[in-house]
């Protein structure tokens, strides 16, 4: 085995391991453990979820990961400012191991492209999709639209088909944009990367494939991915 890769899952997420493990790369696996999460998606379930993360990374630590991938991205905009960096930071400590989070493989997949200005499409419900604009603008990057499927039920974003997401990548507003950015580790993304990049001319950064490219990179594998757009090709 070249690299092992631990992620923390929200228990609702049926998305994100099914995705990883039908692309990585020979001699990779991933060792999941999940974090409770259930009903409908508000800032009291995120906290309540985040309060069971150091039993996730003691059980990952057990299992001798090079990396863990934090793989939640709405924590970032429901804890206070800096918690996401602390958090990494801690749990690279706690495992011994190295660590990334959405929002960090998101952040350093940005500047890997030299994006600055993205149209950003999430599946949060309408209040907390409000939080993320104001998140980026604040760590120096341009929005220049934005929209949400406004989804509230956790376990219906994974419901979203392929002809869903692209209809909705295809309604954003994207003049300016150096990319098109989609949130959610829960949102199914994989089998239209490729067909959304041709569509919008610029590269598509979804938040599995991005915390993939961070994670492989920490874990020192460097085997590019086929079919998940620029990123994983860079």
């Amino acid at each position: 085995m070249s690299a092992k890769i631990g992620l923390i899952v929200p228990a609702n997420n049926s998305v994100i391991e099914p995705e990883l493990w039908s692309v990585l790369p020979r001699g990779v696996a991933v060792y999941a453990t999940r974090i409770l999460a259930r009903g409908n998606l508000t800032p009291d379930a995120v906290r309540q979820m985040e309060t069971q993360v150091d039993r996730a990374v003691e059980e990952l630590a057990a299992t001798g990961v090079d990396v863990i991938a934090y793989a939640d991205m709405v924590t970032t905009f429901i804890m206070q400012k800096g918690w996401n960096e602390e958090k990494v930071a801690q749990i690279a400590r706690h495992a011994g191991a190295g660590c990334v989070s959405a929002w960090t493989s998101l952040r350093d997949a940005l500047k890997a492209l030299r994006v600055r200005r993205f149209a950003l499409g999430t599946p949060y419900p309408a209040a907390i999709h409000a939080t993320a604009r104001p998140f980026f603008e604040a760590q120096g990057f341009d929005v220049v639209g934005d929209a949400t499927l406004d989804i509230l039920a956790m376990r219906d974003v994974p419901k979203v088909d392929a002809a869903a997401l692209e209809r909705f990548v295809a309604s954003l507003p994207k003049a300016g944009a150096d990319a098109v950015v989609l949130l959610a580790t829960d949102l199914p993304t994989f089998g239209s990367i490729a067909r959304l990049e041709r569509a919008c001319g610029c590269p598509v950064l979804t938040s599995n494939q991005t915390i993939l490219w961070a994670a492989l990179r920490a874990a020192g594998v460097t085997d590019r991915v086929a079919n998940l757009g620029r990123l994983m090709e860079c």
